[in-house]
């Protein structure tokens, strides 16, 4: 395995509990939530066929911005990320998503429109439920057509944070 292909992980724990900011060198590929160090490292294991490293050098400028964001500042998060899994749709959705501003919401029908598939809004949804970025990549702001805040990988209620923190309910 080359250098380049190590995965990073460090603790952050945040107003919604421990998020796991794990990264490549070439960018931040997860944050995880919800889990025991043991049971993060072999998820990790099993996507990625990868053994992750214990190191807070790649998730310093993710931690200062996460601390930003859950502050209530409004962040655009700048700092490289790397997908390591992912279809080439799911990529698509994901990049649009990283679209929607700080405090907006989009439609999974609006999503898929944007991706001239404008009967793709399930997909769409799937691909949010597939995001390995919440928050970063923002699949929290994506709603139902008719205004009611769909699902959430994370839980409802956490989209219900997220959401509050950006002004939008």
């Amino acid at each position: 395995m080359k250098k380049e292909e190590d995965l990073f992980y460090d603790l952050f724990d945040s107003p919604i509990g421990p998020l796991w900011i794990v990264s490549v060198q070439a960018g931040l590929a997860y944050l995880l939530w919800h889990r025991s160090e043991a049971a993060m490292r072999a998820e990790l294991r099993d996507r990625t066929g990868r053994h992750p490293k214990k190191s807070a050098r790649y998730a310093k400028p993710w931690r200062s911005s996460l601390k930003r964001y859950f502050s209530g500042e409004q962040v655009v998060f700048r700092e490289a990320i790397a997908f390591l899994e992912g279809t080439p749709f799911q990529h698509a959705v994901w990049q649009n998503l990283m679209h929607i501003p700080y405090g907006k919401v989009s439609t999974y029908r609006s999503v898929s429109q944007k991706l001239n598939k404008p009967s793709a809004a399930r997909a769409v949804g799937n691909a949010c439920g597939k995001n390995p970025l919440p928050i970063v990549v923002p699949c929290h702001r994506v709603v139902r057509e008719d205004g009611t805040l769909g699902g959430y990988t994370g839980g409802i209620g956490i989209k219900t944070h997220l959401l509050k923190i950006e002004g939008v309910l």
